[in-house]
């Protein structure tokens, strides 16, 4: 026994072309023998109630004459086995599943059964090829979806570590060596100079006496840089003695040392309104602006 699964079109359609062979099969019966080509079309009619496409395809097959006779018609399906219908016509319509949508044929071996067997068959495999093929472009575009994420995440990856290790490098770079002695004189000008600046206020001005250090026209270490005539006021008046070092400052210096620069390379800074009019006329002639914050300006 061969069970085919068929589509509502398929179905249809076979049905269309059984109805069509029955049509064929009724003129060669007597009207003793199995009856009128009507009650042969009744009997689909009952196989296939209200089924209004079915009734547009028949009437193409079989003439507009002859839609009249397949409506309204019932006639017990028994008659069909004692008359003279072919067995595989009987037998396609006593095998129809309705609810399942199923066809069982239990003579395959007919040249149309062949051919309709193998029209479904070659029908079903059509679409699976095309399910399948379908299911594999869905599959692919996923796979590659997700390589492309992989490779966006890994690029975004190595480049936050490259920039992570460029940071750390500048960093090590900007560090220089200290004793407590030159960590104190730090802390003490940053206080002296800069206590009622901001927090980056603070941080420039330990830029400056650092970049100094690394410089070669100045000393080498943080007490000799602070200490040297004449280059801070309250080293010359005696302030930076005098000052208690906040912990803002503290903080400050120490996120200085760790290598935190906001200088741009700037050798100097002066508070131009609390200047010598000597010292500001020298800084503007003999050095090269690069900004001002919170009160004071720097220069290289």
């Amino acid at each position: 026994m061969v069970i085919l699964k068929l589509s509502k079109a398929i179905h249809r359609h076979g049905a269309v072309l059984m109805a069509g062979s029955m049509a064929a099969w009724v003129a060669a019966f007597s009207s003793a023998g199995f009856g009128s080509g009507r009650n042969v079309l009744a009997a689909y009619s009952q196989v296939y109630p209200g089924d209004k496409g079915l009734w547009q395809e028949q009437e193409l097959i079989l003439g507009a004459g002859r839609k009249d006779s397949l409506e309204g018609q019932e006639i017990n399906a028994e008659a069909f086995a004692d008359g003279a219908m072919e067995p595989e016509a009987l037998a396609f319509f006593k095998q129809i599943d309705g609810k399942q949508n199923e066809l069982t044929l239990k003579d395959a071996s007919s040249e149309s059964g062949r051919a309709l067997i193998g029209s479904v068959l070659k029908q079903d495999t059509k679409e699976k090829q095309e399910s399948e093929k379908i299911a594999k472009e869905r599959v692919g575009q996923a796979q590659r979806e997700i390589r492309a994420r992989q490779v966006a995440e890994a690029a975004r990856k190595a480049e936050e570590e490259i920039r992570k290790k460029e940071e750390e490098a500048r960093k090590a770079a900007l560090k220089i060596p200290y004793s407590q002695q030159d960590y104190q004189v730090l802390l003490r000008i940053v206080q002296a100079e800069a206590g009622g600046c901001d927090s980056t206020g603070k941080i420039l001005v330990a830029n400056v006496i650092m970049n100094r250090v690394r410089s070669s026209q100045f000393p080498d270490n943080i007490t000799d840089v602070v200490y040297e005539r004449s280059q801070f006021s309250p080293v010359g008046d005696g302030s930076i003695n005098r000052v208690t070092v906040s912990q803002d400052t503290i903080e400050c210096v120490n996120r200085a040392l760790d290598g935190e620069d906001h200088s741009q390379g700037a050798l100097y800074f002066m508070n131009r309104s609390a200047s010598y009019s000597g010292n500001v006329s020298w800084f503007d002639r003999k050095l090269t602006y690069l900004f001002h914050h919170d009160g004071h300006e720097f220069f290289k």
